[in-house]
C-alpha cells in the first residue's frame, strides 16, 4: 500500500510538473527549428531573454504590471483592513445590512461591471491612465469580507483596555487591529497581486497606449512583435511568471496562516 501511495504521488506530481518541463524546454532552444522532440537543445534561455529584453518591449510590461500590482495590492489591503475591521469590531447604525451588501456584490461577475465602471472612468477622464486601471480595483468584496471574518477573533478585552487608556480609534487600528491582522493582510496582497498579475480584460479596455499595457495584454500583441517564434513567446511566458512564484514562496507561511486564519486565538 505504501509504495501503491509513494507511486501515485510520483504521478502526480509528474503530471503537474510536465508542462513546465515542456516550457522550460521550447524557451531553452534557439529557435523553432525541431521542437518534436521535446528535449533539450542546449541551453539558450540566457540568449532569448536577452532577445526579449533587448529588443521587445518585455521591460516596458513587466514595469507596468509591477506598478499596477503592488500599486492595487496595497489600496486593497489598507482600505480592505479599514472597512473589515470597522464591520467586525465597531457598533454603528446598518452595519450587518452594509455588511450583507458586500457579500452580495461577491456574486456579480466582473463582466457585469464592466460597462458601468467603464462609463465612470471615462467621465473623469482617467482613460489610457494608470489610475483608471488602478482605482477600481482599490478595494474588494473578497478583501473586506476576508479581514472582517479575521478580525472576528481580535479580543475585545483588548481593545476595550486600550480605549480605557485613552488610545483613540485610529491609534487602536494602527498599533493593534493592525499587526495582529498581518497575516490575513498579506494573504489579501498575495492573492490580489496574483490575480491582477493575470488580469487581461481591463487594462485591454482601458488602456489603448502601448506604452500602458501590463504584461497579459503584451503577451497577447507578442507575436504583433517579433512574429510567430514559440521560442521566445514561451521564454516571455516563463519570465512573466518569476515574479509571482518569488512572491509565493517568501510569503507561503503568511499565506497559510491568513486562510486557516490561525494566527488570531482567544
Amino acid at each position: 500500500m505504501r509504495i501503491l501511495r509513494a507511486a501515485w504521488l510520483i504521478a502526480a506530481v509528474g503530471t503537474m510538473l510536465l508542462p513546465v518541463y515542456v516550457m522550460l524546454v521550447v524557451a531553452s532552444a534557439p529557435d523553432d527549428t525541431d521542437l518534436r522532440g521535446l528535449v533539450f537543445n542546449g541551453f539558450h534561455l540566457p540568449d532569448n531573454i536577452g532577445v526579449l529584453f533587448g529588443e521587445g518591449n518585455l521591460p516596458i510590461y513587466l514595469r507596468n504590471s509591477l506598478i499596477l500590482c503592488v500599486g492595487t495590492g496595497l489600496l486593497d489591503v489598507i482600505f480592505s483592513a479599514a472597512a473589515g475591521y470597522a464591520m467586525a469590531q465597531l457598533s454603528f447604525p446598518g452595519r450587518r445590512v452594509l455588511f450583507a451588501l458586500v457579500v452580495g456584490t461577491l456574486a456579480l461577475t466582473p463582466m457585469v461591471l464592466v460597462i458601468p465602471v467603464f462609463l465612470i472612468v471615462k467621465e473623469f477622464g482617467w482613460v489610457n491612465t494608470f489610475q483608471g486601471m488602478m482605482v477600481p480595483g482599490m478595494i474588494s468584496a473578497f478583501g473586506v469580507f476576508l479581514v472582517r471574518q479575521f478580525a472576528l477573533g481580535i479580543p475585545k478585552e483588548l481593545l476595550l483596555a486600550a480605549r480605557v487608556d485613552g488610545a483613540g480609534e485610529f491609534r487602536i487600528f494602527a498599533r493593534i487591529a493592525v499587526p495582529l491582522l498581518k497575516p490575513a493582510l498579506i494573504t489579501l496582497f498575495l492573492v490580489h497581486f496574483l490575480a491582477q498579475w493575470d488580469n487581461l480584460l481591463w487594462p485591454l479596455i482601458v488602456a489603448n497606449e502601448q506604452e500602458l499595457w501590463p504584461l497579459p495584454v503584451g503577451l497577447a500583441n507578442f507575436q504583433s512583435e517579433v512574429g510567430v517564434t514559440y521560442h521566445l513567446t514561451t521564454t516571455a511566458a516563463l519570465v512573466t511568471a518569476v515574479p509571482p512564484f518569488i512572491l509565493m514562496v517568501a510569503l507561503q507561511r503568511y499565506y497559510v496562516a491568513g486562510l486557516t486564519f490561525g494566527g488570531l486565538k482567544r
